[in-house]
């Protein structure tokens, strides 16, 4: 039972990733100048056996590590996203790793910037309706 529960959690995640896939990389191609179909895209990759982020994108030695999230506790979120990045960074080496946090249905309702607390690079996403809102952005 508990390993059918975690498979349908699974899917639910990796179905929402590939929903919200396009509002993603429309942030990632028109801010950091991308082309489109020169990145590389991987659904739930897990990396050194430790992290499993729902998405990672690609490009010429930079990786955008995208955490999507239905129902924000931003604490958190930013912990296991920043988490991720560090273990990408230890085991992968990217020239850069720029943590996404992307939320969808519903936004965090606290002052991201006072709670991210500097951390940097960190960037947070609100999708909706085929778009994105950048909701926090630090470089």
């Amino acid at each position: 039972m508990a390993w059918s529960q975690g498979l349908g959690e699974r899917v639910r995640k990796r179905l929402v990733a590939k929903v919200y896939l396009d509002g993603v990389l429309e942030y990632i191609t028109r801010r950091f100048n991308i082309p489109r179909d020169k990145v590389s895209i991987a659904f739930e990759p897990t990396i050194a056996g430790v992290v499993r982020p729902d998405l990672v994108v690609m490009y010429n030695g930079m990786w955008f590590i995208v955490e999507f999230k239905t129902w924000p506790n931003i604490v958190y979120d930013i912990e296991q996203v920043l988490k991720f990045k560090r273990v990408i960074d230890e085991y992968v080496k990217p020239q850069h790793a720029i943590p996404i946090l992307a939320y969808v249905y519903i936004a965090p309702p606290q002052n991201i910037a006072a709670i991210a607390k500097g951390a940097k690079p960190l960037v947070v996403l609100h999708l909706i309706h085929g778009t994105y809102r950048v909701l926090y952005e630090s470089l």
